[in-house]
């Protein structure tokens, strides 16, 4: 939940973001791609809104989370390297203890990423990235630890037929914990198969596991499918439905994302 770059459209990107906060959404398609933006490209991509939904009523403690406009630019560098920052324009968090709320909000920090493609097959359409990545402390106060934190990506994603797709991602994080005091490591894991059904349709299922040294309760997973609509060659739609694995957290997700190339 962190982002933005710089350039005129973003103001009105973010008012366009906040308007769809009336759309279900989620993370969709969390595994991240291997391919890199071309020399002097740029692609916005933005998650409109994510919203957890159904949350577990038999746990005493829940957390549920709200975000609007997470927003990622990626800006190429070369035929395997770009550079990508992100942030989130609105995030509230909701943790329930004991029937006892507590709301903050505000504004999440910048991402800076830079990413690399030190690996493509064309026999067997094989790829790999790696993408180290830091966040900023630029946060609202009330959800913010001012703390540095950071990690990387490893993705790596094969043609496995016509019109077919698989994809895998690990990522390894160092978080900052709740009470501020020391860094948690966070080791997370997601899988992705995709299929084009048209010129413009595609659809993938997907499933996500993660856990840390935070405590004995850190596991969590998702499994869950989605759907891409290219409106044109450069913006596309994905909508995701997600099952959560794991008591205490919302029971179902659901992301809208778009998906624009400026250039």
């Amino acid at each position: 939940m962190r982002a933005p770059s710089r350039f005129p459209g973003f103001p009105f990107l973010a008012l366009f973001a906040a308007l769809l906060g009336a759309v279900p959404f989620a993370r969709a398609q969390v595994t991240e791609t291997t391919q890199t933006i071309e020399p002097g490209g740029l692609l916005l991509r933005v998650d409109a809104i994510s919203l957890g939904i159904a949350p577990d009523t038999t746990a005493p403690n829940q957390y549920k989370a709200l975000a609007l406009g997470t927003t990622i630019l990626s800006a190429g560098l070369s035929n395997t390297v770009d550079l990508e920052f992100g942030t989130q324009f609105f995030v509230r968090d909701t943790f329930s203890r004991s029937g006892n709320d507590q709301t903050q909000s505000g504004i999440g920090d910048v991402m800076i990423r830079p990413k690399w493609t030190f690996w493509r097959d064309p026999s067997s359409g094989q790829a790999a990235a790696i993408v180290p990545f830091v966040y900023l402390p630029t946060n609202s106060k009330a959800i913010g630890n001012n703390a540095v934190e950071g990690g990387v990506i490893l993705p790596w994603s094969m043609d496995i037929a016509a019109g077919t797709k698989a994809a895998a991602m690990f990522e390894w994080d160092e978080f900052r914990n709740v009470a501020n005091t020391r860094y948690d490591t966070r080791w997370y894991g997601s899988a992705l198969l995709k299929w084009q059904l048209g010129s413009t349709v595609s659809a993938y299922g997907e499933t996500t596991l993660s856990d840390s040294t935070a405590g004995s309760k850190t596991f969590a997973g998702t499994v869950g499918g989605g759907a891409t609509l290219a409106v044109s060659g450069a913006f596309e739609w994905d909508f995701e439905v997600s099952r959560v694995l794991g008591s205490g957290r919302s029971a179902w997700t659901e992301v809208l994302r778009f998906r624009w190339k400026l250039l």
